[in-house]
């Protein structure tokens, strides 16, 4: 009942409180980084943090303060408390521990939270919200239009013996069957209940969740989509002097997403085969040829970490500028 429930609300929590939410996960993730990185004692950092936060919040990281006094690694700590962070931030920080750059993986991971709460524009999440309730507003006047306003009128065209446009007929015909079959009406929002828990439970499947953080994430599928993600793994290895393969090893068997596990795994077995990592990635349709030719020029002079995330940076706000026009486009009258 409770992942019932949790998958149920969990779209319209991210809408009212994603914000806010990313704003926590920033202060949690730069108090670990802090203590990680002057090797101060965990627990009272998140002690404090959990106190002066309260709520429910204040909850979850106080449980996470008892995991990690009970022996518990941070890594495997944060894990184990489910929603404090999404699975995308904990992959990152797995990559850091694995690759001995846990304050790294943690400064970035703090990066992008503090980036999301600072987003102001509509997002993916709020533009499904928009479009069902809106949806939802037009079948209410709809069915009021054609049990008040429209039989009226019919009477009127009869009265004149003429005959009403044959759309008009035709949305009369439906409504017609409609209201002598309306008991089937209530099956409707059983039917959206179903899609939606079908829908959210994909998202789960697929390693989000039903925190609902990033944008597009459910069409998994598509690798170019995950490429930030995957290039700021990479350069927490890079920025630890560790092989790229670790970080590959971490995702192909630590990812909770599925699919890029999959894709990982393959990426890695063409690299340990000798292949060029960037043109391996360009392959499988992760980075664009010239995006592949940049990384391996940075990876020669030794600027290959900035050009990483420099990259993924670039690739995010080119989606998100596609996504607002997309924005601007339907608001157009």
């Amino acid at each position: 009942m409770e992942t019932f429930l949790r998958w149920l609300i969990a779209p319209f929590w991210s809408v009212m409180y994603g914000r806010a939410e990313a704003t926590r996960q920033a202060s949690l993730l730069r108090t670990l980084a802090v203590a990680v990185e002057k090797q101060y004692p965990v627990t009272n950092f998140l002690e404090a943090l959990a106190g002066e936060a309260g709520g429910r919040w204040g909850a979850k990281v106080r449980g996470l303060a008892e995991l990690i006094t009970a022996g518990v690694a941070i890594p495997d700590a944060l894990e184990a408390s489910k929603g404090v962070l999404p699975e995308d931030t904990l992959a990152l920080i797995r990559v850091g521990a694995q690759t001995g750059n846990m304050s790294g993986a943690l400064r970035e991971a703090a990066a992008m939270a503090r980036h999301r709460s600072e987003r102001t524009g509509p997002s993916f999440q709020g533009m499904l919200l928009y479009f069902w309730v809106l949806f939802c507003l037009l079948a209410v006047f709809a069915t009021l239009l054609m049990i008040w306003v429209v039989p009226k009128y019919k009477v009127i065209f009869e009265g004149f013996e003429v005959r009403m446009p044959w759309l008009t007929e035709t949305v009369i015909e439906i409504s017609d069957y409609g209201a002598m079959y309306w008991y089937l009406a209530f099956l409707f929002p059983l039917a959206f209940v179903g899609l939606w828990m079908i829908f959210s439970a994909r998202l789960e499947t697929l390693g989000w969740g039903p925190v609902w953080v990033q944008p597009l994430k459910s069409f998994g599928h598509r690798p170019r989509l995950r490429a930030p993600h995957v290039l700021r793994c990479l350069s927490v290895a890079v920025d630890a002097g560790r092989p790229l393969s670790d970080a590959l090893t971490v995702l192909a068997t630590r990812h909770p997403d599925k699919l890029l596990r999959l894709r990982m795994e393959i990426l890695a077995g063409d690299i340990e085969q000798g292949d060029n990592c960037w043109f391996a990635m360009s392959r499988s349709h992760i980075l664009r040829h010239a995006e592949a030719a940049v990384l391996e020029a940075a990876q020669r002079v030794g600027n290959l970490a900035w050009a990483l995330r420099s990259l993924a940076d670039g690739i995010e706000r080119r989606a998100e500028y596609r996504f607002q026009l997309l924005i601007e486009f339907i608001h157009r009258p």
